[in-house]
């Protein structure tokens, strides 16, 4: 395989590498693919409106939000359990 899929430098990226990206973090295919239509939506710019330039960096961003606020609720909902 190409360098540049398995490093995340070919943007956009095919959605079936996305879909493994996130199986392979333990994430349901839901959220890749809300990942993947959001990007393309958006141009595959960032939040400050830069072309993202290596997915894998925004896939990992994305990620580290959903268990954040994953675990926010948790605390919201069970906290007081504990």
């Amino acid at each position: 395989m190409d360098d540049k899929y398995s490093t995340g430098n070919c943007v956009p990226p095919d959605i079936a590498h996305v879909r493994i990206y996130f199986i392979q973090q333990t994430l349901p295919e839901m959220n890749a693919i809300k990942f993947f239509e959001g990007y393309e939506e958006n141009g595959w710019k960032t939040v400050t409106g830069k072309p993202v330039r290596n997915w894998k960096t925004e896939a990992a961003k994305y990620i580290w939000t959903l268990l954040e606020q994953d675990a926010g609720l948790r605390r919201k909902h069970f906290g007081k359990f504990h």
